[in-house]
C-alpha cells in the first residue's frame, strides 16, 4: 500500500507537468520509433515496482507523443530474485511485494516487452534457471544482450 501511495504521489506531479504544457518535443523531433533497453538490477522490491511502473508510464507517454516505442527489459543482479516462481529467493516479508512485481511483469509482457534474465546473475544468486517465471527469457549473458541491443540502436536506460 505504501508503494502504491508513493507511485500515486509521483503520478500527480507528472499529470500536472503535462497539464502545464511541458513536453519532450525537442528530444523526440523527427522520431517515429523509440527503441530502449532497460538495464534493471534493483533489489529493493518497492523501488523495483516503482521502476516497472515508470517504464509503463514512459511507454504510454511515448505512444501519446506519436512514436512507436520498442522496449526490452533486461534483468540482472538482485532484481533476479523477484522474477522467480514461489518465494524461495526472497525474504518472506517481501512476498506481497513480489506478487505485485509479478503482476507488473505479466502486464509489461502482455504489452509486448521482451523480458530477459541474465543466466550469469542467476548462477551468482544461486537461482535455478528453471525457477524463473514462464514468460521470462533466460539469456546466456546480460551484458552481451545490452551490448547487442545498443549496437542495434536501442538507447540504454540504467535502472539501479
Amino acid at each position: 500500500m505504501k508503494s502504491l501511495l508513493l507511485f500515486a504521489s509521483l503520478l500527480l506531479p507528472l499529470n500536472l507537468i503535462f497539464a502545464a504544457g511541458f513536453n519532450n518535443q525537442n528530444a523526440l523531433h523527427g522520431l517515429t520509433e523509440t527503441k530502449v533497453v532497460f538495464d534493471i538490477n534493483q533489489g529493493d522490491p518497492d523501488i523495483l515496482a516503482l521502476r516497472l511502473q515508470l517504464i509503463e508510464t514512459t511507454y504510454q507517454q511515448l505512444k501519446t507523443a506519436g512514436t512507436a516505442p520498442k522496449f526490452i527489459l533486461a534483468f540482472r543482479g538482485k532484481a533476479s530474485n523477484f522474477l522467480t516462481t514461489g518465494d524461495t529467493y526472497i525474504d518472506q516479508e517481501d512476498s506481497e511485494k513480489k506478487q505485485k512485481i509479478e503482476t507488473l511483469l505479466k502486464h509489461l509482457g502482455q504489452l509486448g516487452f521482451p523480458l530477459e534474465q541474465c543466466s550469469i546473475a542467476a548462477r551468482l544468486s544461486k537461482i535455478d534457471t528453471s525457477d524463473f517465471l514462464p514468460y521470462i527469457k533466460v539469456v546466456a549473458n546480460g551484458y552481451i544482450s545490452l551490448i547487442g541491443y545498443q549496437n542495434q540502436g536501442y538507447a540504454l536506460v540504467p535502472m539501479e
